[in-house]
């Protein structure tokens, strides 16, 4: 098989306003994980990497981000950096993969003089004046983000049934999830929640949910001063978790250190021990 990813890739000096954004929002460690996504898409295909929930928490663990076995902060990047348009929106939501054009312009340039080039049509954003003679453009007929394999050996009566009764019960989940973003505080983002994540948090429940927020509330009321509400992307995306009934404890119901990150200066650290120290390189 033909090497994908690069041995190294570019950084520039002056990194592009999107990134500083990011930077803005969480500090430093927003600017070394998505430089840490960068080496994970240049490494791995070279033109993109998937990214779901499993692999996020194995991001966190290989970059020493874990923090009591939930960590909210790299999703929170991720989320933001798609936002901001870091990556696609539109491939994340379709199949599940962190990329775009600056990103596939920059590999296509790296691997120029490759014998051979091989890419997923359907995870392409340039057109075809990009491409020479060494690539070789194929398409996977696999649905990667809803995990459907398009090849069903169903018959159509078969195929048209099973369409009827997922479709009743994701009308059923998408309503309880609005129900539940009318209880959300913060009713910023929503365009930034997946169906994938509202099926999700359908299955945690309704009365859990609201338990979750009603919990989350309480701890803004207590310290108004600190905080204001997370946005209903972050929440509803990961931020929720730390509020289910297995992982809260009325105890510990005073603001957390998770997302400190928000306030810390920049100009008091040196970026390089700083990046050692939380991404454990």
């Amino acid at each position: 098989m033909a090497k994908e990813g690069l041995d190294y890739f570019p950084l520039n000096c002056q990194v592009d306003e999107k990134i500083e954004l990011i930077e803005a929002d969480f500090g430093l460690k927003g600017f070394a994980i998505v430089v840490k996504l960068f080496q994970r898409i240049y490494g791995e295909h070279g033109y993109y990497c998937e990214w779901n929930d499993d692999i996020a928490l194995l991001f966190a663990r290989q970059n020493g981000l874990l923090n009591g076995g939930v960590n909210n902060l790299i999703q929170e990047v991720v989320s933001a950096s798609i936002r901001r348009g870091v990556f696609d929106n539109d491939l994340y939501e379709r199949y599940g993969i962190l990329t775009s054009k600056g990103i596939q312009k920059r590999y296509l340039d790296a691997v120029s003089r490759r014998s051979q080039i091989n890419l997923n049509k359907n995870y392409l954003l340039l057109n075809d004046g990009n491409f020479k003679g060494n690539v070789n453009i194929f398409e996977e007929n696999v649905c990667r983000k809803e995990k459907n394999v398009c090849n069903s050996k169903q018959s159509k009566v078969e195929e048209s049934k099973g369409k009827k009764i997922n479709n009743m019960c994701k009308a059923d989940a998408l309503a309880l999830f609005e129900s539940l973003w009318k209880l959300y505080p913060n009713k910023k983002g929503k365009g930034q929640i997946s169906e994938k994540t509202k099926l999700r948090i359908a299955e945690i429940g309704f009365e859990e949910m609201s338990r979750a927020i009603e919990r989350y509330k309480k701890e803004l009321d207590k310290d108004k001063d600190w905080r204001k509400p997370q946005n209903g992307s972050t929440f509803f995306n990961s931020g929720y978790v730390d509020y289910l009934d297995a992982n809260y404890e009325e105890s510990k119901s005073s603001p957390t250190k998770k997302n400190q990150f928000n306030s810390f200066g920049q100009h008091d650290y040196d970026f390089d021990s700083l990046e050692k120290e939380l991404l454990g390189n």
